[in-house]
C-alpha cells in the first residue's frame, strides 16, 4: 500500500510524501484517497474510477456501513487497478547530435508516446521530460524505451482542483503518476520530481528494477557482461530489486549496487556499495589551445568515466569515454567554445562514483602555420636568421615571436601582420632561442601560438693569426677555440681557395706545418666541428708571406754575368 493523499491541500501533499518514504509494497497496491465536499462513491466511479460499478469494490475494501455516506476528510483506500488511467506523452526537451525517436530523427519539443524508444548516437545525447516533470538524460550510445507514462485517477469534477495548465511543463495537475523507463543499451540518468505517484518511478533492465520517489540516480546496462545492471544513487533513496526474486536493496545517496550472478551473493539481494569519491580536477587547465584536448591525472588509481558537454547541466553531452587509471585523457573533435568537463571514478564492479566538474575554454583555431625554418634544434652563426613557414590558407597573416626562454617571458623580437611565408631577423647575441607563430584571419581573429621551436646561435669563428716559427722553418696558425671541438684547416695559394696546397683535421686550436718550398703569399682558414656534428662556417682568411729562396739564383748569377 502506498500512503498518498489527494492533492488539493499542501498539508495533505506533505503527509502523502512522508507516507511514501516509509510505505512498503503490498500484494494489492492502493492509494489513500481523501474525500472532498460533494464526493459520492457513485460519483467517483464516473470521475476517477475505471467503471460505474467499481464503487462496490471500494466500499467493500473500506468496510463502509453505508456506501451512500462518505464525508469530507474521510480517507478511502483505492486499489490502483481501479483508477482510471490516461496516457501522458513524454517530451524531448534537449537533443545533441544524432538522436532518434523510433525510426525518425528527434527534435526538441517532440512528444514520445508509450512504447516508443529514444536512441542516441556515439557523440550525441538527449533529455526526456516525463509528464510528472521528471527528467531522464540519455548519454551517448544509449537506447531507452518509455514503457509507461500515465496519470491515474485524474478528476475534473472538483472546482478547486488544480488545472493541467497550473501544473506547468509537468502536465500533471492532479491524480497519481505512473512512469516506467526501460534501458536497452547504455545508461540513463534520472532526476525524479517529488509528486504523487501510484508507484515509484521505475527504470527496468533485463536483470533489475530500480524504483524511486524524488531523487537523482543512474542506471546502466553493461554490454561487456551480459545481464549485468548497475545502479548508482546521487541523491535520495532508491529501491534496487531483482525480477522474479523477493529480495531487494534500499540504496541511499552515495551508494550503488550491481545485479550480476558473478558478483558475490549471486541472486541474493544486491549488496550496497559505497561510491567512489569525486576525483580532483583542479590541475586541469582552464584553457586549451590545441584541437586535441589532452591532460593527465597521474594520481588516479582507478579508471575514470569522462564526459564533455556544451552546458553545465550536461544535457548536451558530446564526449563520453572511459580511460584507464593514470592514462592520459585525449578528447578530439571539439569546436572552439566554452565546454564543461565531468569525471567520475569507476570501481572494480563498474560502479561509477560521484561527479567532479570543471569548465574549460578551447581556442585552437585558426591553427598556427606549419614551421619550415629554422628547424627544431637548428644551429647557425649569429647574424641574419631566416624564418620560413607554410601559411594557413584560411588565416594567411602571421604573428612571430622570438624569445630567450621556452615560456616566452623574455621576448627579444615580436612581429605582427606578416603577410608572406617568411621573415628575417638579425640576432647578434649567441645563445639558445625559441620561436613560434600564430595565424590571423582576415577579420583579425588570431589563433593561438604554435609549439615553440628551439634554435641556437653560435658565435662567429675568431679570426686566426698567422706567423712563422723562430727558426723560420714552419708556419704557425692560431685561433680561439674550444678544446672539445675538432678543427678543419686549409692553406691555399689564393684567397678564393681554389688552389689548396695543404689541409688537415686537428684536435687543437693551432696548426703547425713545414714552410712551403715555394715562397710567396699563402692564405689560411679554418672551421670548427663541434661534438654534436655542427660545423661552423669558415673563419676569416689570414695571409702569411713566405720568403722566396734566392740561393739558387745566387749560384747562377756568375753565369748570367758572363
Amino acid at each position: 500500500m502506498l500512503a498518498l493523499r489527494h492533492p488539493p491541500r499542501l498539508t495533505v501533499l506533505a503527509l502523502a510524501l512522508a507516507a511514501v518514504l516509509c510505505a512498503h509494497a503490498a500484494d494489492e497496491p492502493t492509494i489513500d484517497f481523501t474525500v472532498v465536499e460533494s464526493d459520492t462513491l457513485r460519483g467517483l466511479s464516473n470521475s476517477v474510477l475505471t467503471s460505474p460499478t467499481a464503487w462496490r469494490e471500494v466500499a467493500k475494501l473500506n468496510r463502509l456501513p453505508d456506501a451512500n455516506r462518505i464525508t469530507p476528510g474521510q480517507v478511502l483506500k483505492i486499489p490502483t487497478r481501479l483508477l482510471r488511467a490516461d496516457t501522458r506523452d513524454a517530451r524531448v526537451v534537449s537533443t545533441q547530435g544524432e538522436v532518434r525517436v523510433g525510426d525518425s530523427a528527434a527534435s526538441d519539443g517532440q512528444g514520445v508516446k508509450e512504447g516508443q524508444s529514444v536512441q542516441t548516437g556515439p557523440r550525441s545525447s538527449a533529455v526526456l521530460e516525463l509528464a510528472d516533470g521528471s527528467r531522464v538524460r540519455l548519454p551517448p550510445s544509449s537506447l531507452a524505451q518509455v514503457m509507461a507514462s500515465r496519470q491515474l485517477g485524474e478528476r475534473t469534477d472538483v472546482p478547486n482542483a488544480a488545472s493541467p495548465a497550473a501544473a506547468g511543463s509537468a502536465g500533471v495537475a492532479n491524480g497519481w503518476f505512473v512512469g516506467t523507463m526501460r534501458v536497452v543499451r547504455g545508461s540513463v540518468e534520472v532526476f525524479a520530481t517529488k509528486v504523487l505517484r501510484a508507484k515509484p518511478l521505475e527504470v527496468v533492465t533485463p536483470t533489475a528494477v530500480v524504483g524511486v520517489r524524488g531523487t537523482r540516480y543512474r542506471v546502466s546496462v553493461d554490454e561487456a557482461v551480459e545481464g549485468r545492471t548497475r545502479g548508482e544513487v546521487v541523491e535520495g533513496l532508491v529501491r534496487f530489486d531483482l525480477p522474479r526474486h523477493s529480495t531487494g536493496t534500499d540504496l541511499p545517496a552515495g551508494f550503488g549496487a550491481v545485479s550480476d550472478a558473478s558478483v558475490a551473493g549471486g541472486t541474493n539481494a544486491p549488496a550496497a556499495v559505497r561510491l567512489q569519491a569525486a576525483p580532483d580536477l583542479a590541475g586541469i587547465p582552464s584553457r586549451f589551445e590545441r584541437p586535441l584536448v589532452r591532460f593527465a591525472l597521474p594520481a588516479e588509481t582507478v579508471p575514470l568515466h569522462v564526459q564533455v558537454a556544451r552546458d553545465e547541466a550536461f544535457d548536451k553531452i558530446v564526449v563520453d569515454q572511459q580511460v584507464a587509471a593514470g592514462e592520459e585523457v585525449r578528447i578530439a573533435g571539439l569546436d572552439d567554445a566554452s565546454w564543461h568537463l565531468r569525471a567520475r571514478r569507476v570501481d572494480g564492479l563498474g560502479l561509477e562514483g560521484l561527479d567532479a566538474q570543471r569548465a574549460f575554454v578551447l581556442k585552437a583555431r585558426p591553427e598556427p602555420p606549419i614551421y619550415n625554418a629554422p628547424r627544431s634544434n637548428a644551429k647557425q652563426q649569429i647574424g641574419p636568421v631566416a624564418f620560413a613557414w607554410a601559411q594557413n590558407v584560411a588565416a594567411p597573416q602571421a604573428r612571430l615571436q622570438i624569445a630567450e626562454d621556452e615560456a616566452f617571458t623574455r621576448i627579444v623580437e615580436q612581429r605582427v601582420g606578416l603577410d608572406g611565408p617568411g621573415a628575417s631577423e638579425t640576432l647578434t647575441r649567441p645563445g639558445v632561442y625559441y620561436w613560434r607563430l600564430a595565424s590571423v584571419r582576415p577579420n583579425g581573429d588570431a589563433g593561438p601560438y604554435g609549439d615553440p621551436q628551439r634554435f641556437e646561435l653560435r658565435p662567429q669563428p675568431e679570426p686566426p693569426t698567422a706567423g712563422r716559427s723562430a727558426d723560420g722553418n714552419s708556419l704557425i696558425f692560431k685561433w680561439g677555440g674550444r678544446p672539445q671541438d675538432k678543427q678543419r684547416v686549409e692553406l691555399a695559394r689564393d684567397p678564393a681557395f681554389t688552389e689548396i696546397v695543404a689541409q688537415d683535421e686537428v684536435n687543437a686550436a693551432e696548426w703547425v706545418l713545414p714552410k712551403p718550398s715555394r715562397g710567396g703569399r699563402y692564405y689560411f682558414r679554418y672551421r670548427s666541428i663541434e661534438p654534436d656534428g655542427y660545423t661552423t662556417p669558415y673563419s676569416e682568411v689570414a695571409m702569411v708571406e713566405v720568403p722566396r729562396d734566392w740561393s739558387l739564383w745566387l749560384l747562377l748569377l756568375p753565369l748570367v754575368l758572363l
